[in-house]
């Protein structure tokens, strides 16, 4: 029993003392582990399941699931509230002024967009010192580091959030860019998306932005791997690709995917002016906004009867 109760004030104390370290965007689970041992991080656990995360989680974690960086069902790539993200953080005991590791399941390669989403939605509201652990939880815990469990004690805090748009791009600014060219549009969704064979639930039609290019996500990690691949490899890809080039808007479906991409451009390969558009084509496509790749209404009838059928077999 003392020892539970010892173990439990580490914990509180760690979510409440924030120490000086400086983290690169990517951290891997051996380093994450050596930097909680220090108390010198704090981890945001954003995956949804509370049972899970009281069952084992990394040490210095709060649990904020990633839904509350999000938008509603019909919008989901949009911006919460600032208000209402300062309450989630508060209660979560984070200040801007920490630094912070964000921690996802890590799946798969799709599940990275998540932590890069909200890694940049915490650096948009004025969080400086940022990281995502790479492979997610399962990575940690794979690689034989120990888990805490229990409910964390929370000291709440309130923290001022302003939000620098240096990093976003809205529907208007992405009208303005599709009309004046300043900018590149980057497709980060898989080829049948961008070309206008599959599209996400809630949006209008398939289909991609005008004049946008195609680059997936995924290409930035191995197959079937959820780990992203080295900078030194990213580096390589993103100039071989040509994609080291400044002023480039991110973006895919909800802004998840897009957030991949943002990441490894803007933080990983330190490419100039990076933006994601964050409501992506869910919100282009429901405003009506001009299309490429656009099927014929006969072609959009087929590709739904057989997304329909898919369903029923699936």
């Amino acid at each position: 029993m003392l020892r539970q109760a010892f173990a439990g004030l580490l914990v509180a104390t760690s979510l409440s003392v924030a120490h000086a370290t400086t983290l690169s965007p990517v951290i891997e689970a051996a380093e994450l582990n050596a930097l909680v041992q220090q108390q010198a991080v704090k981890v945001v656990d954003i995956r949804g399941d509370a049972k899970a995360f009281a069952k084992a989680h990394i040490s210095a974690s709060v649990q904020i699931p990633y839904g509350k960086f999000r938008g509603p069902a019909e919008n989901p790539g949009k911006l919460p509230a600032l208000s209402a993200l300062a309450a989630v953080l508060g209660a979560a005991g984070l200040e801007p002024t920490d630094a912070v590791v964000v921690a996802h399941e890590g799946k798969n390669s799709s599940d990275f967009g998540a932590a890069a989403r909200v890694y940049w939605t915490l650096k948009s509201v004025g969080f400086q010192n940022l990281a995502v652990l790479n492979g997610g939880v399962k990575a940690y815990q794979s690689a034989g580091f120990a888990m805490a469990s229990g409910v964390p004690q929370i000291t709440a805090t309130q923290p001022t959030l302003q939000f620098d748009n240096r990093w976003y791009a809205s529907t208007a600014d992405v009208q303005a860019e599709t009309a004046n060219k300043g900018f590149r549009l980057l497709d980060a969704r898989p080829a049948d998306f961008f070309n206008g064979k599959a599209w996400h639930a809630v949006a209008s039609k398939p289909g991609a932005l005008p004049g946008a290019d195609n680059f997936s996500f995924d290409a930035f990690f191995a197959p079937k791997s959820p780990f992203l691949k080295s900078q030194g490899d990213v580096v390589s890809l993103v100039k071989a690709n040509g994609l080291d080039t400044a002023n480039t808007i991110s973006y895919c479906n909800t802004g998840h995917w897009a957030a991949t991409n943002w990441f490894v451009l803007s933080e990983v390969a330190q490419v100039p002016n990076v933006k994601l558009y964050a409501e992506s084509m869910v919100e282009w496509s429901n405003a009506d906004q001009p299309m490429q790749n656009v099927p014929s209404a006969l072609e959009f009838a087929v590709l739904k009867t057989k997304k329909w059928f898919n369903g029923l077999t699936n």
